[in-house]
């Protein structure tokens, strides 16, 4: 029985060879919070959002090649717009850090939580009216060196036709240098 115990024992020890964390525990450096390799196998990402504070954790892979590669289809455009919405009980502008075609990070220091839905006015240049967007936050940025760097990353859900083709220009401008 002692073997059988000691057998198990080096197993869970070395840790599977096919996975990418072998078996290392992830902590969360803000609440120290364990994230468990099942949550970090639905998020491959190099950085997640804790699943207890929403703070973003980057996540140690142990292979030089990570399976999980980073995700985002969409190139980013470093950009400060203005961006309204409203609370509970005020009416907030904050300005983005950079958009793309499919979400846009926004500096803040307000409170918000993960999967939180937000009707979104972004002020863009040259359109006569702001681009209504409805979004979903997907990661929080609480804490940073430098506040200008803490904030929310949406991802865009619901915005018509014409303001996306709208924001895609734009974007196209600002990659382009025009």
């Amino acid at each position: 029985m002692t073997d059988e115990f000691e057998k198990f024992a080096q197993q869970i020890g070395r840790g599977s060879a096919d996975s990418p964390f072998n078996n290392r525990i992830q902590q969360c450096p803000h609440c120290k919070e364990i994230l468990s390799d099942a949550y970090l196998e639905q998020n491959p990402f190099s950085e997640v959002p804790c699943s207890s504070c929403g703070s973003l954790v980057t996540i140690k892979r142990h292979d030089a090649e990570s399976p999980y590669p980073d995700q985002r289809v969409e190139s980013r455009c470093p950009v400060s717009l203005k961006v309204s919405y409203r609370t509970y009980n005020e009416f907030i502008d904050e300005y983005t850090r950079n958009v793309s075609r499919q979400g846009m990070f926004i500096r803040t220091i307000r409170q918000h939580s993960i999967h939180e839905l937000a009707e979104l006015l972004l002020h863009v240049p040259d359109l006569p009216h702001p681009v209504r967007i409805k979004g979903e936050i997907v990661h929080i940025k609480r804490h940073a060196p430098h506040a200008e760097n803490c904030g929310i990353g949406v991802k865009f859900i619901d915005i018509d036709d014409q303001s996306r083709e709208a924001l895609i220009s734009f974007i196209r401008s600002r990659e382009n240098g025009e």
